[in-house]
């Protein structure tokens, strides 16, 4: 284990990631493609968030060194990733929570209103809705089921295309600062690096410049659970399966909140925060009174081969 960061390898990455990122962001503004549509969500994928995949496997070839190795490709520890892939579930019982006790922030099922935000029509909604109350279970149950199988699937190939970087490259490489700074450092540059598309309206269209700072506080809020279970995992794939199944399984505080925007009631507004904050002293509680080793601490990180 490396006590000293190679501050020009990271530098490199981080100029690569936020290189490819931003310029080809700059390229869906100039082509005037929508974020909400088909193919500008194809191309967030491809081209916004695989660049941190993309820089870290540059990086690490450009160094001689193991991609896998050095960015936690591996099948580590599987309790761990199963217990990732599912953890988005109770954190959107939480955000929900925590959205509950903010002021005009209420509770509804109005599905109708959601679809409609979606962009369907008042046909496409109907069938929608007659669809959801012929289920023999609730909707709730449905959504849930849908977002783990895309958790495990296509979001967790897009989510691996940020996590490679944020939690393979990145964390192993700004381990000597220990868990806290690294997590704080790692959450800074997530939360930054989304500015180019939040200016173009993703996640919060209302507020796209407020939600630039709420989006990285989000993220220095979440960066220590993400850290957390990739170092316990010991493998990068606990972060991709953890991302790809939030991305799916999260947004659903939107559709059972009402009463404020985006900013408050999102799971990476305010609401989120809060959840991410009591994930977060949740997982310190584990760290301090169950785990047989602590990481939760200002020593240097193991990341590929420590934690119980």
């Amino acid at each position: 284990m490396t006590t000293a960061i190679d501050r020009r390898k990271v530098a490199l990455f981080l100029a690569l990631a936020f290189g490819i990122s931003w310029t080809g962001a700059v390229g869906l503004f100039v082509s005037g493609i929508e974020l909400q549509s088909m193919l500008g969500t194809v191309l967030v994928v491809v081209v916004f968030m695989w660049a941190p995949a993309i820089a870290a496997i540059a990086v690490q070839r450009y160094s001689g060194k193991s991609v896998r190795t050095g960015c936690g490709l591996a099948r580590g520890r599987l309790r761990w990733i199963a217990l990732s892939w599912l953890a988005p579930v109770g954190f959107l019982a939480v955000t929900i929570g925590v959205g509950l006790a903010l002021p005009t922030v209420s509770f509804t099922t109005e599905y109708a209103v959601f679809l409609a935000d979606l962009g369907l029509s008042p046909d496409e909604i109907d069938e929608s809705i007659a669809v959801l109350e012929a289920l023999p279970v609730p909707p709730i149950v449905l959504f849930v089921g849908q977002g783990l199988l895309a958790g495990l699937t296509i979001n967790a190939l897009a989510a691996l295309g940020e996590e490679l970087g944020w939690r393979g490259l990145l964390l192993a490489e700004l381990a000597p600062l220990g868990f806290w700074r690294l997590s704080a450092v790692t959450g800074v540059v997530w939360g930054i690096w989304h500015a180019p598309i939040i200016l173009q309206g993703h996640n919060f269209p209302e507020a796209p410049i407020a939600g630039i700072v709420v989006m990285t506080l989000w993220t220095v809020a979440a960066s220590p659970v993400f850290t957390y279970l990739t170092v316990r995992a010991r493998s990068v794939l606990a972060a991709t399966f953890f991302h790809g199944t939030f991305n799916a399984v999260a947004s659903l505080s939107l559709l059972y909140l009402t009463g404020a925007g985006t900013l408050l009631i999102a799971p990476v507004g305010v609401a989120g925060i809060g959840a991410a904050v009591l994930a977060t002293a949740v997982c310190v509680a584990h760290d301090r009174s169950v785990a047989a080793d602590r990481i939760t601490t200002g020593t240097p990180l193991s990341p590929w081969g420590s934690g119980d």
